[in-house]
């Protein structure tokens, strides 16, 4: 048996979930559009996700959690829980970026061919932004990005994320698939495709430079 924990902390939306066999079992969440209540609500929410598959940490096969871009604090929270649970046992991590997860999100929200634009919202005219095909398979890197009258040119392609709102009155061609947040099932796929374990020395959020600064 394969057993999958999935956490999501890089948005205001808190997620777990617990996959057996590749089949998310159980799954909490907790949204906060008001700020950022990670640190109290991730560890009871992993709890009950592991009691609801019947599960001990021990159980587990892997812990799969996103690693950025994001906040910088809900990525702090997230990956010292994984590895918080992860060193007694010797758990293997694995970090799924939070662009990818969008992206999955979208694919399971909205049938499409148009590419997949990810989109998390970086403040001011600012976001954090990455490609995808309609399949999921990555066409760009993890890009910060400034919202400039240029983006009326650009393509038409299918939107998720948090900074899509601040976006689409500069690009017409734009497509909103309604999509927000990424949840922690939609870390799943990543996990599954991981080619190796996270260095837990040495595994850190990603965060992306900062705009015009050094981090």
């Amino acid at each position: 048996m394969s057993a999958l924990l999935l956490i999501e902390t890089s948005t205001r939306l808190c997620s777990v979930a617990v996959a057996i066999d590749g089949v998310v079992v159980a799954e909490h969440e907790e949204l906060d559009p008001k700020g950022y209540r990670h640190a109290e609500a991730l560890n009871p929410m992993i709890q009950s996700a592991l009691s609801d598959a019947g599960l001990r940490v021990r159980d587990l096969s892997g812990i799969a959690a996103a690693q950025g871009p994001g906040s910088y604090t809900g990525l702090r929270i997230g990956l010292a829980a994984a590895k918080g649970l992860a060193l007694p046992w010797g758990i293997p991590c694995f970090g799924i970026d939070s662009l990818q997860l969008i992206a999955e999100a979208v694919r399971e929200s909205v049938a499409s061919e148009l590419p997949i634009w990810s989109a998390m919202d970086a403040r001011r005219s600012e976001v954090y932004s990455a490609w995808f095909d309609a399949s999921g398979q990555r066409m760009s890197d993890d890009l910060p990005e400034v919202i400039d009258p240029t983006w009326s040119a650009r393509p038409v392609a299918l939107a998720g994320g948090d900074g899509v709102d601040k976006v689409l009155e500069h690009w017409p061609h734009l497509q909103d698939s309604g999509v927000r947040y990424a949840r922690a099932r939609h870390a799943l796929a990543g996990a599954l495709r991981a080619t190796g374990p996270e260095h837990l020395a040495t595994w850190e959020p990603r965060y992306l430079k900062m705009f015009g600064q050094a981090l």
